[in-house]
């Protein structure tokens, strides 16, 4: 919205600047008649710029709030949507461990569900759908398409889904294959996939080339990466440099999740983006702030400069 508005606001600028250039070269010609021998004040000579600066800064504003969302669109269940967000969503039982948070004493699965939730707010559900592909000994895609965010939340936090799967060794790199497989039929460039886990798993191949619907890969770590916890007999921990490794091989991002959340500048980076709440009250205030400025001067401008353009002529009191 930004880009467009500072368009809008440069045309704005420009046409008044040709417009100030034109009037400049007729009133320069009738200077005097108009402002007597002395000439009006120095200041006038801003005028023109103050003018031109004040349609820009009114141009730009009233474009920002003509176009700002003033409620929730309806969602069209049947629309076809222009972008994805697709998770790959660890769900084996080391998820269940409570090792991560800021305090260490949250679940992982949880964990994992607070960091998606910068995602989800960032989400326009008028054209952006939510996929989520669990996987644990094996892969299966548990909600397809999805544009009710609340059936997403509740798959992250309430199903307990490693059941669906028989016992044995997490398989990340089967789960991202099957996440990358659904994504193939999407438009080009109009997928996020987000791949969640402690990176507990055994070694397992990918796919050498991705999918063109994938725009964005963001690879999110969770569970402690220095202390174990004891798990069916054996003790696990974030594997962070096989995240890492994993991040580097889907050209993606790692963030380590388990105690920070996501940053707003790789949030904002993402295809699927949308702004959130605060920038979106931010960007309000900013053009409310522009236009009042512009409207302002253009409206005070014609008064200063009928009421103080002018030289004071010094009268002669004769002796």
């Amino acid at each position: 919205m930004l880009p467009t508005a500072a368009i809008i606001a440069l045309l704005a600028l420009l046409i008044c600047a040709i417009g100030e250039w034109l009037h400049l070269r007729r009133i320069g010609r009738i200077e005097r008649l108009a402002f007597g021998d002395e000439g009006p004040q120095s200041w006038t000579r801003a005028a023109p710029y103050l003018r031109a600066l004040a349609v820009a800064l009114l141009a730009g504003g009233l474009w920002v709030l003509a176009h700002l969302e003033s409620k929730a669109p309806e969602i069209d269940p049947d629309k076809e949507p222009s972008q994805h967000l697709l998770i790959a969503l660890d769900v084996s039982p080391s998820m269940y461990l409570e090792d991560a948070g800021p305090k260490r004493i949250q679940r992982r699965g949880t964990r994992a569900s607070d960091v998606l939730e910068a995602l989800f707010q960032r989400l326009d559900m008028t054209r952006t759908r939510v996929s989520v592909v669990a996987f644990y000994t094996e892969a299966m895609p548990v909600v397809l398409e999805s544009f009710d965010i609340n059936v997403v939340r509740n798959v992250l936090n309430a199903l307990p889904m490693e059941h669906a799967f028989p016992p044995g060794q997490t398989q990340l790199q089967m789960g991202v294959e099957e996440a990358l497989t659904y994504a193939k039929p999407w438009p080009k460039n109009s997928a996020t996939l987000v791949v969640v886990s402690d990176g507990d798993t055994v070694a397992g191949s990918l796919p050498r080339q991705l999918p063109i619907s994938i725009a964005d890969v963001l690879v999110v770590g969770v569970g402690d990466p220095y202390k174990g916890s004891p798990v069916a007999g054996r003790t696990s921990r974030q594997n962070k440099q096989a995240l890492e490794r994993l991040a580097v091989r889907l050209k993606g991002r790692y963030h380590d999740g388990n105690t920070k959340h996501l940053p707003s500048n790789i949030v904002r980076s993402l295809a699927m983006a949308v702004p959130s709440i605060q920038d979106q009250t931010f960007l309000r205030d900013l053009a409310v702030a522009a236009t009042a400025i512009g409207g302002t001067i253009i409206s005070l401008l014609p008064l200063c400069l009928a009421r103080f353009g002018t030289r004071r002529r010094t009268t002669v009191i004769p002796a």
